[in-house]
């Protein structure tokens, strides 16, 4: 960590260099702070919007989500019995004619029983597995190039829109956050952690309010 040196010890020269050198900050300092505000007002938002309920707000009690009753079945028992009824077909997985993936399970080289070798092998029987595929965030790099002409002109290439900072997240990923927390109601620190589940994706506490 620097010193702060002893402004008593320096030159008119040197003061005007630290001035020169630290005028440019006070400008960043100040549009940080703009941002924390208007990061707090985002913030404050989102927290008086996850506490309205039908209680305290014009609501109905249907968006209360989680917290609300759960509902009262008005069906009587012993009129029709539990599970599927009769002659209602049955909805249970079915194999398709083109899988995506086809894994062949060969037969020994040689007969078990009399050691002959196996010349020949055909399809005894096939089994399908509908799973879901492996998924995990892709990052993209931007990268600006720069060419300086011979007369001193700099020119730099341009970020497409959207693209503001060294690190962010894309519209993809605060989109599936929006749609964790505000459509299906789930708390900020829960969306965050589906994230990190499903996509190995992490957000922090603060980055996932604001986000929002």
């Amino acid at each position: 960590m620097k010193v702060l040196p002893d402004l008593s010890q320096l030159s008119h020269a040197q003061k005007d260099e630290w001035i020169v050198r630290l005028w440019p900050l006070i400008g960043q300092v100040q549009e940080l702070v703009a941002r924390v505000d208007a990061m707090q007002k985002v913030i404050d938002d989102l927290q008086g919007r996850l506490a309205l309920n039908s209680k305290n707000s014009s609501k109905p009690p249907s968006s209360d989500g989680l917290n609300k009753p759960a509902p009262k079945s008005l069906r009587v028992a012993g009129q029709r019995p539990t599970g599927g009824q009769k002659g209602h077909p049955g909805s249970t997985l079915c194999q398709v004619a083109q899988a995506d993936e086809v894994i062949t399970h060969e037969v020994p080289e040689q007969c078990q029983a009399c050691q002959r070798k196996l010349d020949y092998a055909f399809l005894g029987e096939t089994r399908q597995v509908f799973d879901l595929p492996t998924l995990r965030f892709k990052v993209t790099e931007h990268r600006a190039m720069q060419a300086i002409c011979t007369c001193g002109q700099v020119h730099n290439g341009k970020f497409p829109a959207g693209v503001n900072a060294m690190v962010q997240y894309g519209p993809q990923a605060l989109a599936a956050m929006v749609h964790l927390n505000q459509n299906h109601a789930v708390p900020l620190q829960r969306t965050a952690t589906l994230l990190k589940d499903f996509f190995d994706l992490k957000f922090r506490g603060s980055e996932t309010r604001v986000s929002v």
